[in-house]
This record gives structure tokens, C-alpha cells and sequence, in this order.
């Protein structure tokens, strides 16, 4: 009986080995990519479980606001503003947003925000600081050196304060401006009233009434408009002392029923002056 010859061995035929180890560089790539989605997936889950447990955690908890500068301001209306709760997370306030809240206040000029790690929120307001009372029809206004106007005018402020007509419209409304143009000449009226304080008091002129010329200033019981235009405010002031101090030094202060300061140099007045005529019969003799 022969025995069957046996299979020679191909020593070109890759063994098993040899393609299991080409699958795996073949898909290797693939491979890679999803074990680092699997990871990325894993970290993510991972960090998302330690970001709730800080959340809920009580040395992250919002526990009270401080707020300082405010004057007149009311707490609760910076507090609506901020739109923040106790026991909020710290970790989700935005000291930057929180900024812009608070400027969104007509009242408010400048705000710093500062968080302490101990779950406490520090506001520190500046006011704006009311420089005149502006007429906007029905309503008078606050408005301060910025020409923001601000908030409604008391009966005691506008008595204080100089009073200002003829330069909002009557839709102005809380948190609107003036023009720039017209804010330099507010400013140089404003610093040269307030420059003149000495021999000029707030209750004199009862009124600043701006127009397309300029400004007029209303004087005295008898409510004398003189007229100081749209610049040199200081000289104008200053002619005005002059002219007041010779009207009252020849008593005709009263006889005056308007000035015009709006010259240079010189000074324009109307009113009712007593004409003086020489006295009849009466020569000068030679001596």
C-alpha cells in the first residue's frame, strides 16, 4: 500500500499571522480614530459630572450683593437690573454682562463689578451728577455735564439748579442726549454762571433760553432777557457785571427792559431812560 504524498508547503503563501497583521494595518487608521472617540467621549462625560458637581456646590453659590456709590438710586432697581439669585452658581455670572446691565441705567455714569471667590458680588456705582433741569415739554429733566438726561426733576432742583428751555423737543424722554454742538455751549454758560457765583446768585437768572442764536438769560423779578449769543461766555459775564454795576450807580436799574450782550466790546440796552434837558435861562458868565 503507498502512502499519499503530502501537500507541499508554498513558502509565497502569507501565513495566518502575516494577515491578521495586514488587517490591522489596514484598519489601523480606523482604529485610532475611534479609540480617541470613545476617550474624547469619555473625558467629556467626566468633565461634564465635575462642571454639576461645582455648580452645586455651596462654596460656588452666589450669597450676597454689595453695592456701593449709590445715592439715589434705589437698591431694588440696580438689583432688577442685574437680574441675579442668591444661591446662583458664580461660576455662570458674567462680570462683563453684568457691567452692561447697569449702564443701561440712565442714572448711572460708570459701574465696577468685582466677584470674591466666597460667593460674594461687589457693585460700585457712580451717579451721574445733575449740572442743570432741561424743559422737555410736560416734563423737566435732569441732565448732568455729559448732556445725558438722567431723571425727572424735583420742584427743589429745578429751584437750585439752572433751568434750561427751548432745547429738547417735548418726545424727549430718560437716556437721551443732547447734540454735541449744542452740549459745548451748555458747558461754557454752565462754567460762566457758575464762575460769576460771587456777585450772581442761582435764583437771579430764572431761566437760560437757548435758540438758533444762542442763549438768552432771564433776569430778575421783572424777567430782563439779555442776550449773551453762542460763545465768549466768560467776557460777556463779565460786561454784564460792569453794565449792572453802572445801571444800579445811576439808578436806572429798573428803567431797563432788555440788554444785548451779544457785541463786542459794547453793550446794547432798551428800556424807558429819562431824557435830561438843560435848565432854561442860565448861561455860564465869562469869568
Amino acid at each position: 500500500m503507498t502512502k499519499p504524498k503530502k501537500k507541499r508547503k508554498n513558502k509565497y503563501q502569507a501565513s495566518i499571522f502575516g494577515q491578521i497583521r495586514g488587517i490591522f494595518f489596514a484598519f489601523r487608521g480606523f482604529l485610532a480614530v475611534f479609540v480617541m472617540f470613545c476617550f474624547i467621549v469619555l473625558l467629556g462625560s467626566a468633565l461634564s459630572r465635575l462642571y454639576h458637581r461645582l455648580v452645586y456646590a455651596p462654596w460656588f453659590r452666589l450669597e450676597k450683593i454689595e453695592i456701593t456709590g449709590a445715592k439715589k438710586l434705589d437698591r431694588s432697581r440696580i438689583l432688577d437690573a442685574v437680574g441675579l439669585k442668591r444661591g446662583q452658581c458664580t461660576l455662570s455670572i458674567n462680570t462683563e454682562q453684568v457691567s452692561e446691565s447697569l449702564r443701561k441705567l440712565a442714572e448711572v455714569k460708570e459701574v465696577e463689578v468685582g466677584l470674591q471667590l466666597r460667593g460674594c458680588l461687589n457693585l460700585t456705582v457712580v451717579e451721574r451728577e445733575p449740572a442743570a433741569v432741561v424743559n422737555c415739554g410736560e416734563l423737566n429733566m435732569l441732565m448732568d455735564l455729559d448732556g445725558v438726561l438722567f431723571a425727572e426733576a424735583t420742584p427743589d432742583e429745578k429751584g437750585a439748579l439752572p433751568y434750561i428751555t427751548g432745547l429738547c423737543s417735548p418726545g424727549s424722554s430718560k437716556g437721551d442726549s443732547v447734540t454735541a454742538r449744542n452740549l459745548a455751549q451748555i458747558k461754557g454758560v454752565l462754567s460762566a454762571m457758575g464762575n460769576s457765583r460771587s456777585w450772581l446768585s442761582a435764583s437771579t437768572v430764572s431761566e437760560c433760553r437757548w435758540d438758533e442764536n444762542g442763549f438768552t438769560i432771564i433776569m430778575g423779578e421783572r424777567a430782563v432777557p439779555i442776550s449773551i449769543g453762542q460763545d465768549g461766555f466768560e467776557q460777556k459775564f463779565t460786561k454784564l457785571r460792569r453794565v449792572i454795576s453802572t445801571l444800579n450807580g445811576h439808578g436806572l436799574t429798573d428803567s431797563v427792559t432788555g440788554i444785548d450782550l451779544d457785541y463786542p466790546g459794547k453793550a446794547f440796552l432798551e428800556g424807558q431812560f429819562p431824557i435830561h434837558r438843560p435848565v432854561q435861562g442860565l448861561s455860564k458868565q465869562p469869568g
